[in-house]
């Protein structure tokens, strides 16, 4: 009986836990305020860190089906 109100307490604590840094993550996120450009630069960051991964998928796509199919 110990172990299983030490598992619950435990697993309390971490939805609490989980519970408190989402309402802190929206406290922030309803507190920060972007500039004019802020919106621009974010797409351009995220294009240059996701376009690079994706074009090296298709290449290497393209490469494997040429092997088995070309």
């Amino acid at each position: 009986m110990k172990h299983t109100d030490e598992l619950n307490e435990s697993l309390k604590s971490k939805k609490r836990k989980a519970q408190e840094e989402t309402e802190l993550l929206n406290k922030l996120r309803d507190e920060t305020d972007f500039e004019k450009g802020d919106h621009s630069a974010l797409i351009v960051a995220a294009l240059t860190t996701i376009l690079p991964v994706v074009i090296g998928i298709l290449i290497l796509y393209y490469v494997i089906s040429m092997m088995f199919f070309g």
